[in-house]
């Protein structure tokens, strides 16, 4: 299934997790369902953000709508678009992505940017560029070590607040769920589709959770810190969904790509999402809020020690998304580089002949 919607939608792509960089770059649109998907190769700063704003700002004009996907590692910058009505894309596929064509010329397509490159007076700056790219790395492997140093912090955070929980009154909120999103059924078994809407970047924890559901008639959120049980609910609900042969998009947790911040089941218009302690995203809907279903006593007996973990837990982060931000400054400085040694005449064509094969499918 291909998602219609109003105008404009934004999300991410890829993410910097505690793992490190997570890609789910090849759901960016079902290959057997879409039309023509364009992989942009090409260095940094040979205008592949740039094009892919332009082709979306041209369909746009054209009373299109448009899915921007945006960089984790610089949230101005995309990583891909989709026009859905269309069922074109476009997609960052150099590294960390390093997506490559699944159907080469039936569906895909390679767009090779580099060609407008002087790679001979770059070739000058070889040294130079090196250890800028270098430095990059750096920073971005130290980012992931302090996410990475953060993950025992968070998991004894999860697990103080689990000793409060009572379980059966989780089982009682997810049959409460079930009962109120599914009362009517569709034949055969739900496709999936698997994004982030936040994502740690260079401008802190951004996110676009609150916008991604505005449209939605029935928002219901789940309230409360880590170990309380939120995702594993999500995924139960998820999972029943695509059984009665629903379409199901879902927001994974931009800390731990293992676990799940949101799910959308949008043909029943429904919305199923958190408010925790990442994103601090707040909507408006039926709520619950799953500490008043857990044991006071147990929650006041852990309180200190619930409060240390999480301010060692933000003080690793934001250490973290303090290095994600140098590794941005400095790849500014490396896409200097680049600019300098691009022919813009070149990249105008590149972008017409973008235009005609994508208004082939008007």
């Amino acid at each position: 299934m291909i998602l219609t919607y109003n105008k404009e939608r934004h999300l991410f792509l890829g993410g910097n997790t505690y793992k490190g960089f997570h890609s789910f770059f090849n759901y960016i649109i079902r290959k057997e369902d879409a039309n023509r998907v364009l992989c942009i190769k090409g260095g940094p700063g040979t205008g592949k953000s740039y094009l892919m704003k332009k082709v979306a700002s041209h369909f746009l004009d054209k009373g299109y709508s448009v899915e921007y996907n945006h960089c984790s590692s610089d949230d101005k910058s995309l990583d891909g678009i989709v026009i859905p009505e269309l069922k074109i894309a476009m997609l960052d596929g150099t590294s960390p992505h390093m997506v490559d064509p699944i159907f080469p010329g039936a569906v895909d397509e390679i767009i090779n940017m580099g060609i407008a490159l002087n790679n001979d007076a770059l070739s000058l700056r070889k040294k130079e560029l090196i250890n800028v790219y270098k430095e990059i790395s750096t920073n971005f492997q130290r980012a992931y070590k302090f996410l990475a140093a953060a993950k025992p912090i968070h998991e004894d955070w999860s697990r103080l607040n689990a000793e409060a929980l009572d379980y059966s009154k989780i089982v009682t909120i997810t049959e409460s769920l079930k009962e109120e999103v599914f009362n009517k059924q569709k034949s055969g078994f739900g496709d999936e589709r698997h994004v982030f809407a936040t994502a740690f970047t260079p401008n802190g924890i951004i996110t676009f959770a609150e916008d991604l559901v505005t449209d939605y008639k029935q928002k219901f959120i789940l309230k409360g810190g880590p170990g309380f049980s939120k995702s594993k609910i999500l995924i139960e609900l998820g999972k029943l969904a695509q059984k009665k042969g629903y379409f199901v998009e879902y927001l994974h947790d931009p800390f731990d790509s293992e676990r799940i911040e949101h799910v959308l089941i949008p043909e029943i218009s429904t919305a199923i999402v958190t408010e925790n302690e990442i994103s601090q995203c707040s909507f408006m809907g039926k709520t619950y809020t799953i500490e008043d279903f857990c044991n006071s006593s147990i929650i006041s007996k852990n309180q200190n020690e619930i409060n240390y973990d999480k301010e060692k837990f933000y003080e690793l982060t934001d250490k973290a998304l303090f290095l994600i931000s140098e590794a941005h400054r400095i790849h500014d400085d490396l896409e200097a580089y680049y600019i300098k040694s691009l022919d813009f005449s070149i990249l105008d064509k590149i972008y017409n002949e973008v235009i005609a094969k994508f208004e082939k499918y008007l």
